[in-house]
Formats: C-alpha cells, structure tokens, sequence
C-alpha cells in the first residue's frame, strides 16, 4: 500500500511539473522608428522562456533570426532609411518552439533632406532639402541653391539618383543601385575624379 501511495505522489509530481511548448505570439507590431531602426513589441506567450524575432527583406524568404531572448520587445538597428523590412517572431521554452506569427512590416523613416559631406569638392558639402518629385520619385535642393538630388529620366543615367548642377547643367554624382531613394553612400565624379561622399538623412 505504501509503494502505490508513493508511486502515485511521485506520478502526480511528474505531471505538475510538465509544460507544453510556448502559444505563437500575438501582436506582433511596429511601435517606433527613425532612419535606421525600428522597434517592435508583442504580446508574451503562455509558459515561453524566450523569443526569437525574425527579419526578412522581401517577406517571402530569408527569414533570419536577429534577436533571441526573454523580451517582449526589440530594437531592429542598422537598418537603411526609407526601407520596409518583413518580420515574425515565436516563443520558446525547453519542449522547443512555437510556429511562427503572421509576417508583418516595419519601415524606416523617409528623409526630408540630406547632410551632403565627405567631397573634396566643397559646393556639395552642405544640406539638400525636399523639394517635389522628379521623374516619379522625391527630388531635393541644395541650401544654397545650385544643386539638386534627383533621378536622371534618361541618358546614361536613366533611373539613377545624380547630383545635377542647375547652374552648369551636368551632372556631378551618381550611385549605380536603382532605389526608391539615394543610397547613403555613393561617389562624385566631376574632371575624371571620383570621392566618396556620404548622405546622411535629416
């Protein structure tokens, strides 16, 4: 009598202790961002340990760990400006893993204008400021006026962002990536000279 009395305290002991694996996590969603990160919070899950984001760039493959850990909540960095970025997250615990939550999208912020530096040439080595679009995308002016950011609508160049000079009427610069925005970094190629220069959005 004393065995099976022992055995069913011991069983009973087995089954208060066992968990299942973690529920999917819900309310995946956006709470901030700025040029080059955004942040996410969800809801936590029944019996999880940990979390695991996941980062995609076209929300179809790819899907990357970026964070792992006992959060809620995380700060996606490095990311480029005026750029959407496909996410899941699932939860953890010592049985294994959730599947994963609905896919959702997060975007960093779009520019309203450029700090122009890192040029040996000095008049592209200041601020450039929305305008108005140009040939179906943004376009932005220099301060002082004189040069403008836009995407060439035909040419050599033709779906490229260039520095155009408005006064001389060439072009300065241009990035060879075809985007929805300039690339932060690229080169000026003015008397068969190329230097690198930097866009920093603002």
């Amino acid at each position: 009598m004393k065995h099976l009395i022992f055995f069913i305290s011991i069983s009973f002991m087995f089954l208060g202790c066992s968990k299942d694996k973690p529920a999917t996590p819900t309310g995946l969603s956006q709470t901030d961002s700025d040029f080059s990160s955004i942040t996410f919070e969800w809801n936590a899950s029944e019996n999880a340990d940990s979390y695991s984001l996941y980062r995609s760039p076209d929300g179809i493959a790819d899907f990357d760990i970026i964070y792992e850990g006992p959060n809620t909540e995380y700060t996606d960095i490095d990311l480029v400006y005026a750029t959407t970025y496909y996410y899941k997250v699932s939860a953890k615990n010592d049985v294994g893993e959730s599947t994963l939550s609905t896919t959702v999208s997060g975007s960093t912020q779009i520019p309203n204008g450029f700090d122009v530096t890192g040029s040996s040439s000095p008049d592209v080595n200041y601020p450039f400021s929305y305008t108005d679009d140009f040939n179906g995308k943004p376009s932005y002016q220099s301060d002082p006026i004189g040069l403008m950011i836009i995407t060439a609508a035909s040419g050599d160049y033709e779906g490229h962002w260039i520095f155009f000079d408005q006064i001389e009427s060439y072009d300065l610069y241009y990035h060879p990536d075809i985007t929805d925005y300039p690339s932060p970094t690229g080169w000026l190629d003015r008397d068969d000279s190329a230097t690198s220069i930097l866009l920093s959005p603002k």
